[in-house]
């Protein structure tokens, strides 16, 4: 498992029709809190992809994820059809994290 994705129906099934195999539906945040961590723990996982929603509601987690583990990388993607924008831009600061170098918009 490379590529794992825990979400809401909706995206559950985008993501199954594009071929992705590791997807993991959740309505409540108490059961994504629960499988990032068993996730967390998978050496193989690379990229674990969420919603914003999700990612929002676990920010804590997700930063200590982040400042403890070098994998995987935790991307929060929007809800289909949501409008509303992320909390932080996750791309900028995965860099940043990552590797050190922050990057600005003009």
């Amino acid at each position: 498992m490379n590529i794992a994705l825990i979400a809401d129906v909706d995206t559950v099934n985008f993501f199954k029709l594009g071929g992705l195999e590791h997807v993991f539906e959740v309505n409540k945040t108490e059961k994504a809190e629960k499988l990032l961590r068993e996730l967390i723990e998978k050496p193989e996982l690379t990229i674990l992809i969420t919603t914003d929603y999700i990612a929002n509601k676990n920010r804590a987690l997700i930063n200590e994820i982040i400042e403890e583990h070098e994998f995987p990388i935790i991307i929060s993607i929007p809800t289909l059809g949501d409008t509303s924008q992320p909390i932080t831009d996750t791309i900028t600061e995965l860099i940043k994290r990552k590797i050190g170098i922050e990057l600005k918009s003009k």
